[in-house]
C-alpha cells in the first residue's frame, strides 16, 4: 500500500516527458509571472524590520534590499514574463532566490545581539514560502531544500545565534522541508498521472473519431449498395414481367386448347403446370418489385372509398383453391360487418389480406382451420385478422419476419419455400394506411396476424344486425 502511494509516474517516452514539461509550463506560466513580480514587493517590505532591529546598519540593509536585490528580482521576472526563460524555468527560479538568500546571509553576518536570531528565520520563511508559490517541480524543490540548507548552515556559522535560536530554526526548517517535499512529490505525481490520462483520453477520442468516420463511410456505402440493389431488383423485375406475361398467356391458350386439340394429351398437362408456375413466378416478381419500390419511396397508393367487407370476401375467394389443395378449411368469424366503407387503397389491402390468409393456409396442418375476422376493437380501430392452428412462430422470430427476405427458422417454413416478402409487404401496406401489423403467435399452437387500421380510415359504418 505504501509503495503504491509513493509510486512515481515517470514517462518512458522522452517525447511525452518533453510534452509534459511544455504543458506544465504553459499551465503555470501566468500564476508564476504574478508571483515573480509580487516577490520583490514582499521582500522589500522587510525594510520595516531593518529599521526596528538593524540599528546602525538599517540604511545599508535598505540599500541592499531596494537598490540591489529588488532590481535583480524584477529583471529576472521581466525576462520570465517575456518567455526568455522557456525550458530553463528552474534555473531562473534559482537565480531569483539566490540574491534573496545571499542578502540575508550578508545581513546576518553584520548583526549583533538579539537581531541575529530573527534574520535566519526570515530567510527560511521567505525562501520556502516563495518556493511554494512558484509551484516548481519536485526535483527543483529537492535542490532548493539542499541549497537553502547550505545557506542556513553558512548563516548560522557566520552569525552569533544562540543555541535556542539554532535549535528552533533547525526544527522549523526541517519540518517545513519535509512537508514541502512530500507535498511537491504528490503534486507533481498527480500532474503526471493527469497528463497521462489526458493523453490516453485524447488518443481514445481520436480513435473514436476515426472509427466514426469509417462507420459513416461504411454506412453511406451500405446505403448506396442498398439503393443499387433496390434499383437492380426493380429493373430486373420489370423486365421479367413482359416475358412472364407471354409465358402465362400462351400456356393458358395451349392448356385450354383454344386453337384446337393437342396430342399427346400429356402436353396439355404440361401446359397447365407451365401456366401455374408462371403465375406463381409472376407473383414473386410483383412482390420483389413492390419491395424495391417501397425501399426507394416510389410505391404508389391510390386512396379512395370502398367496401372493406367485399374486399375480405375477395381475399378469401382468391385463397380458396389453395386451401382446398392443402386440405385446410377457411371460415369467417361472425358477425359480419355489412356495407362498411373505408378510405384506402383497395388493391393494396386486398394484396395484404391475401398474403395473410395465404400464409395462414400454408403453415396450417392438413385438416386445420383458418379463421378470418373483420371487427372493431374496444378503442374503435378496425382490425382484420387471420388465425390458424398451425406450427406457430417463436418469439425471437416475430420481429425478424417483418423484414424483407426473412423467414422464421423452422424446417416446415423452409420446406414451404417463398422469399419471405409477404408479411414485409403487409407491414408496408399497414403503415401506408397509418395502421399497424400485429403478429401474435405461440410455437406449435398457431398464429394470428392482424392489420389494425385507425378510426380515421372508416367512412361509414352500419352496426351488425342493422338492416341495410
Amino acid at each position: 500500500m505504501i509503495a503504491e502511494i509513493f509510486q512515481c509516474e515517470w514517462f518512458d517516452d522522452a517525447t511525452d516527458a518533453k510534452a509534459f514539461r511544455v504543458q506544465n509550463h504553459a499551465r503555470k506560466f501566468h500564476s508564476r509571472r504574478v508571483f515573480l513580480f509580487a516577490g520583490p514587493f514582499a521582500y522589500a517590505s522587510y525594510s520595516y524590520l531593518d529599521y526596528l532591529v538593524a540599528g546602525p546598519h538599517a540604511e545599508l540593509f535598505m540599500m541592499i534590499r531596494l537598490f540591489l536585490v529588488v532590481p535583480l528580482m524584477l529583471t529576472i521576472a521581466w525576462f520570465f514574463s517575456k518567455g526568455r526563460c522557456e525550458g530553463r524555468e528552474n534555473l531562473a527560479f534559482l537565480l531569483y532566490m539566490l540574491p534573496v538568500i545571499a542578502s540575508v546571509i550578508c545581513m546576518c553576518s553584520m548583526l549583533e545581539g538579539p537581531a541575529v536570531n530573527l534574520y535566519p528565520v526570515g530567510m527560511v520563511v521567505t525562501a520556502l514560502f516563495m518556493a511554494m508559490l512558484l509551484m516548481p517541480s519536485f526535483l527543483f524543490t529537492a535542490l532548493m531544500v539542499i541549497f537553502v540548507t547550505a545557506c542556513l548552515g553558512v548563516t548560522i556559522a557566520v552569525s552569533g545565534m544562540s543555541a535556542e535560536a539554532v535549535y528552533a530554526t533547525l526544527y522549523f526548517f526541517l519540518m517545513s522541508c519535509a512537508v514541502l517535499l512530500v507535498g511537491m512529490f504528490f503534486h507533481e505525481n498527480t500532474e503526471r498521472r493527469q497528463f497521462k490520462f489526458e493523453r490516453r483520453l485524447g488518443e481514445t477520442i481520436e480513435s473514436l473519431r476515426a472509427s466514426e468516420g469509417r462507420a459513416v463511410a461504411l454506412y453511406h456505402e451500405a446505403k448506396n449498395a442498398e439503393k443499387a440493389k433496390s434499383e437492380f431488383l426493380a429493373v430486373v423485375s420489370h423486365e421479367l414481367r413482359t416475358p412472364m406475361n407471354a409465358i402465362i398467356g400462351f400456356s393458358e391458350v395451349i392448356s385450354k386448347e383454344m386453337l384446337g386439340g393437342i396430342k399427346p394429351p400429356m402436353y396439355q398437362e404440361y401446359a397447365v403446370h407451365i401456366h401455374d408456375s408462371g403465375r406463381q413466378l409472376l407473383a414473386i416478381i410483383n412482390d420483389i418489385l413492390d419491395i424495391s419500390r417501397a425501399e426507394m419511396g416510389k410505391i404508389a397508393f391510390d386512396h379512395r372509398v370502398f367496401d372493406i367487407e367485399a374486399t375480405v370476401c375477395s381475399a378469401m375467394a382468391a385463397c380458396s383453391a389453395n386451401a382446398q389443395d392443402s386440405n385446410v378449411v377457411v371460415i369467417r368469424a361472425e358477425p359480419l360487418l355489412r356495407e362498411l366503407e373505408i378510405q384506402g387503397d383497395e388493391s393494396r389491402l386486398l394484396q395484404a389480406m391475401t398474403n395473410i390468409i395465404g400464409n395462414a393456409i400454408k403453415f396450417s396442418h392438413p385438416g386445420g382451420t383458418v379463421t378470418v375476422d373483420l371487427s372493431f376493437t374496444g378503442s374503435g380501430d378496425l382490425c382484420f385478422s387471420a388465425s390458424d392452428d398451425g406450427i406457430g412462430i417463436s418469439e425471437e422470430d416475430i420481429e425478424q419476419i417483418r423484414q424483407p427476405f426473412q423467414q422464421a427458422e423452422s424446417a416446415f417454413s423452409r420446406n414451404n419455400g417463398g422469399l419471405g416478402l409477404g408479411l414485409a409487404i403487409c407491414n408496408i401496406v399497414a403503415t401506408a394506411h397509418q395502421g399497424t401489423l400485429l403478429i401474435d403467435s405461440t410455437l406449435g399452437k398457431g398464429t394470428t396476424v392482424s392489420i389494425v387500421l385507425p378510426p380515421a380510415c372508416v367512412v361509414s359504418r352500419i352496426q351488425p344486425g342493422t338492416a341495410a
